[in-house]
């Protein structure tokens, strides 16, 4: 799994394009970002496409705080079964470019294939007038 260098997202985006696009659909009831909204973050570099060919595609929004760099997968997709090799493969870039914590926006399957520690739980209501 590499970072795509954004000279070859307009390569890899058909790729890529319909997981990312079921990602988003899952959190249909969020409304921040549709798959142009996503691509248009990817170009502008504020999202970082994290990429195995034919296997899984994340996106990824490299933040860095106070006291910490944090690497936040805020939507993923392709074949679930990779998903334990491709977590490790992340892991070791991250270490490699000097994160220090991976966020995942995922689902609670993730957590158990995973096996990873659960430090919250995201809630939201829609406060607008409108109720949009």
């Amino acid at each position: 799994m590499h970072l795509v260098p954004q000279n070859q997202l307009a390569n890899v985006w058909p790729q890529v394009a319909p997981w990312i696009a079921e990602a988003i659909n899952r959190r249909e009831g969020w409304g921040d970002e549709n798959l142009l909204d996503v691509l248009i973050a990817l170009a502008r570099n504020t999202y970082g496409l994290w990429h195995e060919p034919g296997e899984f595609a994340a996106v990824v929004q490299l933040t860095q705080m106070p006291r910490q760099s944090v690497a936040t997968i805020v939507y993923a997709g392709g074949k679930i079964d990779s998903l334990p090799r491709l977590w490790q493969e992340s892991t070791r870039w991250a270490r490699q470019n000097g994160i220090d914590v991976i966020r995942l926006f995922g689902r609670a399957g993730w957590e158990r294939l995973l096996n990873l520690e659960r430090v919250g739980v995201i809630l939201q209501a829609r406060v607008s007038d409108d109720g949009r």
